[in-house]
């Protein structure tokens, strides 16, 4: 789907990043304008002068106007004390910039300049013919490989059209140069704020069984290439956690359990280093600015729209607002586009409105509200969302233009972005209900693909298949007496960390002919949910040997 493109932030002035030497020879350019700088490079390093790049161990910002043919673009460049090459971004200028603006863009240019993975070797490698044949046939197979395990195809699929061929692009920019092949996520973000959908607050057996999955891809792939591969988890939480209803302390709390989860996965697997993962503080380089935050809260960053209530902190908060002066594009060109009835944008609207009031019904926030009053909520936090998807999809684009990105979004497939199955449909089935007859789980309107953090894992007593659906349906199968079970935590947990699951017996439970007759006279209580993990073995192995039967809310 096309995004409107259009905006003022950097991000819609962006021309291309390059890598230059210390001679001033362009290495490497990527960006918008790469053929028009490449053709004319020699007139851009002019403007440039002869500055001896690496004549001083300092590192070091520029800022120049170019002229003549290339008047109305400016250039930031950069360069690191550990190379003898700069790194420089190119953007269309800004007539009658205030001063204010131009501290905001030197800071956000500096940050991308430091931050960006370009993936490219600056110094020339000498593959042998036969290593080089190698890669190639190795790329071939790394392609097939993504196609048969981890590749979603949804409708309207162009995998075959130009998918494969855009895709195999992206892996021969790694295999060419002998790198490590590197692919990045955006995923992960925290648990579902409704209960309905989840067990609770923290990674679970559905984050576990989609983790080992991505391991299972990068070892498949070092079998294939011997240089080996990365995924790179860019965790958005803070991007949408005011907009779901969540805490920030609680999408910090989340990420810590799942890097120390991924952690002990690596390890078992002999292997810490396959999968890793990056916020929204670690792009943005916060840590280096500690103790310089109100520095930065001068500088020109508008403040960002809130339409729930939730526990904002300052990093996160600060994060959202940089990235959206940085990256956001116009709002007037998005509700043009919805207005105008344009298909595919007025679907994604209409999804996640519904995808919105469905996730925020029961916050406490919401919880009171009329149902038009919901629904009214619920457009406006949809548009937020598609503001602050682009935002963050535009950033990821600058900061990791070669690697291959994947989402957990129902994508084309066309490039460049391709979704993917977290699920492992071998092993696990993402289902409606936990009938027999029930309907897979799709994504709808190019929203989320089923994931660990919108749903729960069953395990059906003598299925090989484990089941992912939405807690309420396994609570409510309970309550009604149709199943009994219990929620457990995985016998091998991760370190300390009870991968909870729901286990089930489609045995009904025998009900007393009293109790029947009773309850055919009376309305049925609600008491409110009730189901204490306990962590350590000791706390595993009393919930294998304690049956938990499950008394919930039905809402």
């Amino acid at each position: 789907m096309e995004f409107p493109h259009d905006g003022e932030s950097i991000y819609y002035r962006y021309q291309a990043t390059y890598v230059r030497n210390w001679a001033g020879d362009l290495i490497y350019c990527t960006g918008p304008e790469t053929t028009r700088i490449q053709e004319t490079w020699n007139s851009i390093s002019a403007c440039l002068g002869t500055r001896d790049i690496s004549s001083t161990n300092q590192p070091q910002f520029h800022h120049v106007k170019l002229d003549g043919d290339f008047q109305g673009w400016e250039l930031h460049e950069f360069r690191r004390t550990s190379t003898t090459v700069s790194t420089g971004i190119i953007l269309s200028d800004v007539v009658d910039h205030p001063s204010t603006k131009r501290d905001f863009e030197t800071f956000f240019c500096q940050l991308l300049l430091r931050e960006a993975n370009l993936a490219v070797t600056h110094q020339r490698v000498n593959i042998s013919p036969l290593t080089s044949s190698r890669y190639d046939e190795a790329t071939e197979e790394i392609v097939s490989l993504f196609d048969r395990f981890l590749r979603y195809q949804g409708e309207n699929d162009k995998w075959i059209e130009s998918g494969r061929t855009y895709f195999a692009e992206r892996v021969r920019h790694f295999t060419s140069q002998g790198r490590r092949i590197e692919l990045c996520l955006p995923a992960f973000p925290c648990k579902s704020s409704n209960l309905d959908k989840v067990t609770g607050k923290d990674p679970d057996r559905g984050e576990l069984l989609a983790l080992e999955r991505l391991h299972s891809f990068i070892e498949a792939v070092e079998k294939i290439y011997d240089v080996g591969a990365k995924l790179w988890i860019i965790s958005d939480g803070h991007v949408f956690s005011d907009c779901i209803g969540v805490d920030d302390e609680d999408v910090d709390s989340y990420g810590l359990k799942l890097i120390k989860m991924n952690r002990a996965i690596g390890l078992r697997r002999g292997n810490t280093d396959r999968v890793g993962f990056k916020s929204l503080v670690d792009l943005f380089e916060l840590e280096r600015y500690k103790h310089k935050q109100s520095k930065l809260s001068q500088l020109d960053i508008p403040t960002i729209n809130h339409y729930v209530e939730t526990r904002v902190t300052t990093e996160a908060e600060l994060c959202r607002r940089i990235l959206m002066a940085g990256c956001q594009s116009q709002r007037s060109g998005l509700r043009a586009r919805i207005e105008s009835q344009d298909p595919a944008i007025l679907a994604l609207y209409r999804g996640f409105s519904r995808f919105m009031l469905e996730d925020l019904e029961h916050h406490p926030f919401t919880r009171t509200m009329s149902r038009s009053k919901q629904k009214k909520l619920s457009a406006k936090v949809a548009f937020e969302m598609i503001m602050r998807n682009q935002a963050y999809s535009n950033l990821v684009e600058l900061l990791f233009p070669n690697h291959i990105r994947l989402s957990i979004h129902a994508h084309n497939n066309a490039g460049p972005k391709f979704g993917i199955q977290l699920f492992d449909p071998a092993v696990v089935r993402a289902v409606e209900t936990l009938s027999p007859n029930s309907n897979p789980m799709t994504s709808r309107d190019l929203l989320h693909i089923p994931t660990p953090w919108h749903n729960s894992v069953v395990k059906v007593v003598g299925s090989k298949i484990l089941c992912v659906t939405k807690a309420k349906v396994v609570r409510d199968a309970l309550a009604d007496g149709g199943m009994t079970g219990s929620l457990l935590g995985q016998e091998n947990q991760i370190d300390s960390i009870p991968a909870v699951y729901f286990t089930v017996n489609t045995t009904p439970r025998k009900r007393d002919p009293a109790d029947q007759q009773e309850t055919a006279h009376k309305e049925p209580s609600k008491p409110t949910p009730q189901v204490t993990i306990a962590s350590g073995r000791e706390g595993i192995a009393s919930l294998v040997t304690k049956t938990i039967i499950l008394h919930v809310f039905k809402y």
